[in-house]
């Protein structure tokens, strides 16, 4: 059984590498593609909840929030690989929270990634969280505020995401990061949070942040919100989350956000190009027709 599921899982990873190849190229995403996130039909929210896998009990919770909530566990805790299948098996999606050297030295756990590492250290180590957490569909930094920082490092780490088909999700625990541009650079489809939904545990707190949240949702056509399986932040989204349609916002996962987001930006990019040909050919000698002819020809052969 265990064969059969690696088998499966690095079928995933292939198949996610190639949809990587087709988003990556299209995509330059949150702050830099709004226009075309705000032309979709409703705004869309990202929501991740981080530090998965410590606390078996506030997992589970979690996990039973309803609708495609995404889940970042932490690579070799105590209960890492059972919240992690449980989420998968009740179709929400599971990412790796890699732990990353930070500015105030805090201990990172099992797997932290040190800005001391050598490239072999660095991508081993990488490896190695990945495989320790089921069904892993993206990346996103515990803490990190020193390791995002470097551009080498952050390099290293999108080699590693590229290879296996994986999307980021930049934390921006620094405003300094370089995550972002790396992960565009590498062609890896990336994702940057707006909010930290409860770094108070507040009932108050987590309300204010989730309006917030919403606010930019609306503005700009969808927001990232990172949160923690506290029980505050759970109880609050437990009643908070079916409300949202109303609203005309839409829950998505992040993986479905930046398949929309390529979609959008392809045919964005396939209007303009009519738009060019047609400005540009001599339609009194039909050669416009012909050439759009062929360009969508072109289209329907890459698309197969």
């Amino acid at each position: 059984m265990k064969r059969i599921e690696s088998s499966v899982r690095r079928c995933l990873r292939l198949l996610g590498r190639f949809i990587s190849g087709v988003l990556g190229s299209a995509i330059l995403l949150t702050v830099i593609v709004q226009p075309v996130a705000a032309d979709t039909e409703s705004s869309r929210l990202i929501i991740i909840v981080d530090d998965v896998g410590n606390n078996f009990e506030q997992g589970v919770a979690a996990i039973n929030l309803p609708g495609p909530v995404a889940y970042s566990v932490l690579p070799h805790t105590p209960h890492s690989v059972a919240l992690a299948e449980m989420a998968h098996s009740q179709g929400k999606e599971v990412m790796l929270h890699a732990p990353m050297a930070n500015t105030a030295h805090l201990k990172l756990g099992p797997g932290g990634l040190t800005d001391d590492m050598t490239h072999q250290q660095l991508t081993k180590m990488l490896r190695g969280n990945i495989e320790a957490v089921p069904y892993v569909a993206g990346v996103n930094n515990h803490m990190g505020s020193l390791l995002t920082q470097r551009r080498q490092k952050m390099d290293w780490v999108m080699d590693v995401l590229a290879e296996q088909g994986l999307f980021f999700l930049d934390s921006k625990t620094t405003t300094k990061t370089m995550a972002w541009k790396s992960a565009y650079s590498q062609g890896v489809p990336w994702l940057m949070r707006d909010v930290f939904l409860d770094h108070e545990q507040t009932t108050a707190f987590v309300d204010k942040q989730f309006r917030y949240g919403l606010k930019l949702a609306r503005e700009q056509g969808f927001a990232v919100l990172i949160c923690h399986p506290y029980p505050v932040t759970i109880e609050y989204l437990k009643h908070a989350l079916p409300k949202i349609g109303e609203l005309g916002i839409q829950l998505v996962s992040p993986s479905a956000f930046l398949f929309q987001q390529a979609e959008a930006r392809r045919l964005v990019e396939a209007q303009q190009a009519d738009r060019k040909l047609e400005s540009v050919c001599d339609q009194n000698e039909g050669h416009c027709q012909t050439a759009l002819a062929r360009q969508n020809g072109n289209a329907q052969l890459e698309s197969n």
